[in-house]
């Protein structure tokens, strides 16, 4: 069936609650962090069953919806907002990875001396410069971010493309006017809540954790009025998809990096 005559999916806004967002400390922490004024985190219902094969055109209409684009606000500076560009004409996207459950994950971390066990604290390095203007002034956000670094071996490529990978990552970037942590737990924490805010876990017939939700990296929208989900161009722009196709849920995870 083409595009032209095919159903399209209808979505609804949800007032979900989100655990990294809690008020107190968890609210606190995101304000530090400068993550208030340009992240998005808004979960959508839709109306039929979904297949992964119709997943494009699923996200394609998701964008184009009318309930979709009046609820899901749109970067355009900090503290400012707009709209989803429209039509939006097809999505760039990729399927990342939801096979890492568990916070041992991140042991590593401390066996390698980047953050103690006792306390948290992260080890200090020189300041240095990273793209888009981030300084990393701790070995944590070298093995995050710097690839030149010998803390960055400490994840493969497959790691990092893990949803639990990511969630830390950008949560220790932060914004542009992030004030960092000394310590890890805070991040670690976070990164934990938010993860169980974007993917439904449950336990498979032999009793082991697994992800029941379908996620993705949506990279870019093409529209031929222009436009897109961030007021600038930066390596540290994200946005995901959870899509979760037994609730029927879809979960959208987006921030603009903007330096101060």
């Amino acid at each position: 069936m083409s595009d032209a005559h095919r159903e399209r999916f209808v979505f609804h806004p949800v007032d979900a609650e989100f655990a990294v967002r809690t008020p107190g400390e968890r609210a606190d922490r995101l304000r530090k962090w400068d993550c208030t004024d340009s992240m998005v985190l808004c979960t959508f219902c839709y109306d039929k069953p979904l297949n992964r094969a119709e997943v494009e055109c699923f996200t394609t209409d998701l964008f184009n919806d009318p309930h979709v684009r009046e609820a899901l606000p749109v970067c355009a500076g900090r503290a400012r907002w707009t709209q989803l560009p429209a039509p939006v004409a097809a999505v760039r996207m990729a399927e990342i990875s939801v096979t890492r459950v568990r916070m041992d994950l991140f042991d590593r971390i401390f066996d390698a001396g980047i953050a103690r066990r006792e306390g948290g604290y992260l080890a200090k390095c020189l300041d240095t410069p990273l793209a888009d203007g981030l300084i990393a002034s701790d070995r944590l956000r070298l093995m995050l971010l710097d690839d030149e670094s010998d803390e960055y071996a400490l994840y493969s490529a497959a790691e990092r493309d893990e949803l639990l990978f990511r969630a830390l990552l950008h949560l220790a970037v932060g914004g542009g006017i992030c004030q960092y942590e000394d310590g890890i737990d805070a991040l670690l924490d976070s990164a934990k809540a938010l993860y169980r805010d974007l993917v439904r876990v449950h336990k498979n017939g032999a009793g082991q954790l697994e992800v029941g939700s379908w996620t993705y990296r949506i990279d870019a929208l093409e529209s031929p009025k222009g436009g897109g989900l961030w007021p600038r161009e930066s390596p540290h722009n994200f946005c995901y998809l959870a899509i979760d196709p037994v609730r029927r849920h879809a979960v959208l995870w987006s921030n603009a990096y903007l330096p101060l």
